[in-house]
């Protein structure tokens, strides 16, 4: 068999941040899908961003936030990874 991929890998990137664009900390970034086994957990930083990389290109994956303190109108996304991506952004409602 093959060793390796010979699938190119993207990153994906963003902030999750308040209504009022103030950064959430330990927010759980979640993707999932296509093939991904299992699916990849990022927690933000103090200023709100997360990032993941080893992201198959050309892949749909589903991209969902999670905070304890924050809710969110449209906590997914869908996304389609063609490039590397740096705006999957989420904002809180409050």
């Amino acid at each position: 068999g093959q060793i390796g991929s010979t699938v190119p890998t993207r990153a994906m990137s963003g902030r999750v941040t308040t209504a009022d664009d103030r950064g959430i900390r330990n927010a759980r970034v979640v993707i999932s899908g296509n093939s991904l086994r299992e699916p990849r957990v990022a927690t933000t930083g103090s200023f709100g961003y997360y990032s993941i990389d080893g992201l198959a290109a050309g892949e749909t994956y589903v991209v969902t936030v999670n905070s304890q303190r924050y809710t969110f109108t449209a906590p997914s996304r869908v996304v389609t990874l063609v490039d590397n991506l740096a705006d999957v952004n989420f904002v809180a409602d409050r």
